[in-house]
């Protein structure tokens, strides 16, 4: 399945890219790469993760990394997963 980042999760990886640097540059460059790393394992494992709680869709899943959530929805009818958010697990999602 071919990958394809939303607007929003481009802006929000960047987002906490930016944020984590702030602090800790190499650090900030090692979360991106096993952010990257995790999302890129969804091309061959589509139903990796859980759905969404907050949704209940079956397609809409997510993998939690650490404090974050990558939040995805599968469309088999184009053969591509939507990145649709990066989410900081101790904010509300709704």
């Amino acid at each position: 399945m071919k990958i394809v980042f939303s607007s929003r999760a481009k802006t929000d990886l960047a987002e906490f890219v930016k944020f984590i640097a702030q602090d800790k540059p190499q650090a900030a460059r090692k979360w991106a790469v096993t952010i990257r790393q995790s999302i890129l394992k969804l091309s061959d494992l589509q139903n990796m993760g859980r759905t969404v709680p907050e949704y209940g869709d079956e397609t809409i899943r997510e993998i939690i990394k650490g404090q974050y959530r990558i939040i995805c929805k599968i469309d088999d009818k184009n053969d591509t997963i939507v990145i649709i958010t990066l989410h900081h697990a101790g904010r509300p999602l709704l």
